[in-house]
C-alpha cells in the first residue's frame, strides 16, 4: 500500500467514521514530544521532525518498508521542516563556524536522496515558524520580532514582513492558496491570549492583526477553496472571512485538548491531535465530532495531517512511530 494508490478511498465526511490504523511508520524511538509532520506535493513522502532531539526522518511510502529511507541529526529547535518538490528538504538549523556571527542560525536546503546539505543561508534571528506557498516558490520565515518573504527556487530574500512583535511566540504560520496572504498564530504571552497575524502580500507589508479571545494557539489554515482562515486554539475554532476580515463563526470542544490541526483537501474536515495520544477529525462548517480515537497513552502526540490527496491522515505517536490512517479500498 501506498500513499499514491489511488483505489484508496478520500478520506470524506460520510466514511470518517470507519477511519483506521493502516500502517505504522517506525522504529520506536521512545518518549517522543511535538513531532512535525509534512507530506511532499506528490504524497509519496513524509517527513518528521523531531523537536526534542533535533531529529529529521522521512519515509518513502511507495516502498513496501516502513522503515525510514532518510535520517539526518542536527540541534535545531522546534521548527517546522518542510519539502520544497520531491527531493528538497527546507528547515533551519544550527550556526556554522564560517557565519560572520557565529551564533547565527541558517535556513537550510537538504537533499531527501542522502540528507545532505545542498545550499544555507545565515538567518540573523532563531526561526520560530516557516510556511511554504502551495505553489513551491515562496517561503515565509517567521523570526523572533521579524518576518521574512524568501524565494526558495533563486534561494534570495524577497522583503521583509513588517509588525511583528517581539514578546510574541510563532506557533504556526500558512499561506492562502493562491499565495497572496500569508497567517500566522501566535501565543501573545504579554496579554495572556493567542492573536493572529495576516499579511496581504499584495498590499502592504505591516500586517492585520487580531486578537483571537483565547489564550493557547494551536494552529492557523486556510481553506483551499474559500476565502476563509481557520485558527484553531487548544479547545476553540474561530473560522474568518479573509477578504472581510471579520469573523464567521466559532465553536469549542472542550473534550479534546488539540495540539495540532490540519484541513482536507477539499477543505470539509478538520483533523487534530489530542494529548491522549489520540486523533479527533470534526466538521468544519459545523463544528461537530465526526471521529475520534485515543490509546490512552500518556505519551505526548505530535502533528495529525492529510495527504495531499485526502486519502490518508498521519499522526506523530508519542513513541516515535507515526500511525498512517485511512478507511479502506473504494468499493
Amino acid at each position: 500500500m501506498s500513499s499514491t494508490d489511488l483505489t484508496q478511498a478520500v478520506i470524506t465526511p460520510a466514511n470518517v467514521s470507519g477511519l483506521k490504523r493502516l500502517r505504522q511508520l517506525g522504529p520506536e524511538l521512545g518518549i517522543v514530544r511535538g513531532e512535525r509532520l509534512c507530506f511532499d506535493p506528490s504524497g509519496t513522502r513524509l517527513l518528521a521532525k523531531d523537536a526534542s532531539e533535533s531529529r529529521l526522518r522521512w519515509w518513502n511510502l511507495d516502498s513496501a518498508t516502513d522503515v525510514a529511507s532518510g535520517l539526518v541529526e542536527l540541534k535545531m529547535g522546534p521548527i517546522e521542516a518542510l519539502f520544497h518538490g520531491s527531493n528538497h528538504i527546507v528547515t533551519a538549523g544550527p550556526p556554522v563556524a564560517e557565519a560572520a556571527v557565529a551564533w547565527r542560525p541558517r535556513l537550510m536546503a537538504l537533499s531527501t536522496t542522502d540528507g545532505s546539505l545542498l545550499r544555507e543561508q545565515t538567518l540573523s534571528a532563531c526561526a520560530t515558524g516557516l510556511a511554504m506557498s502551495r505553489d513551491g516558490i515562496l517561503l515565509a520565515i517567521l523570526e523572533r520580532g521579524e518576518a521574512l518573504l524568501w524565494d526558495v527556487a533563486a534561494w534570495k530574500w524577497i522583503r521583509d514582513l513588517l509588525g511583528v512583535e517581539w514578546h510574541a511566540t510563532v506557533k504556526a504560520c500558512a499561506f492562502s492558496p493562491d499565495s497572496r496572504f500569508v497567517a500566522a498564530i501566535v501565543n501573545d504571552y504579554d496579554h495572556d491570549q493567542a492573536g493572529l497575524y495576516l499579511w496581504d502580500l499584495k498590499a502592504s507589508s505591516h500586517p492585520w492583526v487580531h486578537s483571537l479571545g483565547f489564550q493557547f494557539a494551536a494552529g492557523v489554515a486556510f481553506h483551499p477553496t474559500r476565502p476563509l482562515l481557520v485558527a484553531r486554539g487548544v479547545h476553540e475554532v474561530v473560522v474568518m472571512d479573509v477578504n472581510e476580515r471579520r469573523v464567521l463563526s466559532r465553536f469549542n470542544d472542550y473534550g479534546y485538548y488539540v495540539s495540532n490541526f490540519n484541513l482536507s483537501p477539499d477543505g470539509e474536515l478538520m483533523c487534530s491531535s489530542t494529548d491522549n495520544c489520540g486523533l479527533v477529525l470534526h466538521h468544519v462548517d459545523t463544528g461537530e465530532v465526526l471521529f475520534s480515537h485515543s490509546d490512552d497513552s500518556e505519551l505526548p502526540t505530535g502533528d495529525a495531517v492529510f495527504s495531499p490527496d485526502g486519502r490518508f491522515i498521519a499522526l506523530a505517536q508519542g513513541d516515535g512511530t507515526v500511525g498512517l490512517w485511512g478507511v479502506g479500498p473504494l468499493p
